[in-house]
């Protein structure tokens, strides 16, 4: 593989001469909240403000220093950075071990004319270099350079991604608004908002202002003598309620779709993948197609009422395990927030030339697996229930009609167990001698929402039997393994309920594809 040519005499970079009021901005974000509390809040005394001037200067002069301190240089296959204040850092950083190149542009970003521009390896966790900030120019020259460009280009934009970049998806505004109907990230920004207002005194104050007055109005409906005849007016308030607050939900979460994956373009040049999307916050990430190692395809309910699916993808040294759609980081995380299950197909043929779908012989698990399920989950229930007669006794409480009341539960329960174990099966692909690749394990579960993973036994790191007492009692084994850079929170595969004899051949098989 060549590596990209430096300059025979590298000239140190320096970060854009704005950094500095990013790198503060960072380091007030922390504060925002009390700051805004107590300004709006505080007592109002002048004598404050003087004291408040003093860290405030402070965090100007540091992050000033350290933009300043800032040097990067590029040498015959390595990147070199300078970093630090008074415990001064100096890294090489290997091309070959820069695997994801991500630019992001928020609005104040391009109202300034710079971008942020990280590096990642495949170790993953903390990256290999942040800068903040370039200039766009510098950005996107030392972007293409770094991804094996071997030249700046001439006229750098940042609306292109080359002259032969073939386009693989686009995502209209219908196809916006559908995936803001079917996310639930509405309420994922009202759970951000209500703790971000708990974060401190001030907050909570406020909070508990809001929703004090309905609260005392509800108490008072039900605590005088004319309940019975107010009882008309609460349900129709609640019939009135739910569906306004089910209809702000959906529109918060519209309105992030929107501002995310505005202009979202999957892009193909050479062997590398772009992405870039976002309205406010304009994100620009690329892999190369031998960096992809773990694929998920996910169907919610609400995804198949649409005919839709979402496509994620894992590129070695990115996280795994991580809250979907709230990175700010810029990662390529998924090649299709929302797609038909054809187009989805069409990407995973693209980076996959082995896998053919529809040919896929989908495997079942342990024929017991419904009666596992249940008895693992029970020890949820029971406390539950017990729990529930507990209060029952010392509330005097009718005992019979609550626990009648967790029949449906109950049987909500055991169909979950059951749709889940039905649909639930793995497959494996065979080495392909004619495209050249090699083979792929493939599980899919899920009752509600229903989810595919797919790794390619190539991209393997470790393998790992698992069984507790009760998988035994059954004669079950789970097969866990992991990819380059995963999380140690969650495997990159776990295929469970495996009969002990299945899952013993399937390890030694993809051991010995590993040793190849």
């Amino acid at each position: 593989m060549t590596e990209p040519l430096a300059p025979a005499a590298p000239e140190p970079g320096r970060l854009h001469p704005l950094s500095c009021l990013f790198g503060m901005a960072g380091m007030l974000k922390e504060l925002a909240l009390p700051l805004i509390a107590f300004l709006f809040l505080g007592r109002r005394e002048e004598a404050w403000v003087m004291w408040a001037l003093i860290p405030l200067v402070g965090l100007a002069l540091w992050s000033l220093l350290q933009a300043w301190v800032y040097r990067y240089e590029l040498h015959p296959g390595e990147l070199l950075i300078r970093d630090g204040l008074l415990d001064k850092t100096q890294r090489h950083v290997p091309f070959a071990r820069i695997h994801n190149i991500h630019l992001r542009r928020n609005a104040f970003h391009r109202l300034l004319g710079v971008a942020e521009l990280r590096l990642d390896s495949a170790s993953g966790g903390k990256p290999e270099a942040v800068m903040k900030v370039l200039g766009m120019q510098q950005a996107l020259a030392l972007e293409a350079l770094l991804r094996g460009a071997g030249e700046q280009p001439a006229q750098p934009s940042p609306a292109s991604s080359g002259p032969t970049a073939r386009p693989l998806l686009q995502l209209p505004t219908p196809e916006l608004l559908r995936l803001g109907l079917i996310s639930n990230h509405g309420m994922v920004m009202v759970a951000l908002l209500t703790g971000a207002l708990m974060h401190n005194e001030a907050g909570r104050k406020l909070f508990f202002n809001q929703i004090e007055m309905p609260l005392r109005w509800l108490r008072q409906q039900l605590t005088t003598e004319l309940a019975l005849q107010h009882w008309q007016g609460l349900v129709l308030a609640t019939l009135l309620g739910l569906p306004a607050a089910l209809i702000l939900l959906r529109g918060l979460s519209v309105a992030w779709a929107l501002l995310k994956y505005h202009d979202f373009r999957l892009e193909l040049d050479g062997e590398k993948l772009l992405a870039r999307h976002g309205l406010l916050t304009q994100v620009r990430a690329g892999a190369r197609l031998p960096r992809l190692q773990r694929f998920e395809l996910v169907q919610s309910w609400l995804h198949r009422r649409f005919g839709r699916c979402r496509l994620e993808v894992q590129v070695a040294g990115g996280k795994l395990g991580k809250e979907h759609g709230l990175e700010s980081s810029g990662q390529l995380h998924e090649l299709a927030p929302i797609a038909t299950p054809a187009q989805a197909q069409a990407l995973l043929k693209l980076c996959l030339p082995q896998l053919d779908w529809p040919a896929l012989q989908w495997q079942p698990l342990h024929p017991r697996t419904a009666q596992r399920r249940l008895l693992g989950q029970a020890r949820w229930l029971l406390p539950l229930l017990l729990l529930l007669l507990a209060v029952a006794g010392w509330r005097d409480w009718p005992a019979l009609p609550l626990a009648g009341g967790l029949l449906p539960l109950t049987g909500l329960w055991v169909w979950h167990a059951i749709a889940w174990a039905r649909f639930a099966a793995w497959a494996e692909v065979s080495e392909a001698e004619e495209v050249g690749e090699g083979s792929l394990l493939l599980f899919r579960s899920g009752a509600l929402t229903q989810r595919w993973v797919i790794v390619a036994a190539a991209r393997l790191q470790s393998l790992r039997h698992y069984s507790s007492g009760l998988d035994r009692c059954f004669g079950m084994q789970h097969l866990q393994t992991d990819t380059q850079g995963g999380s140690s929170q969650r495997r990159a595969l776990d295929i469970p309920f495996l009969p002990a004899d299945v899952a013993q051949g399937l390890r030694q098989r993809l051991w010995e594809r590993l040793g190849r």
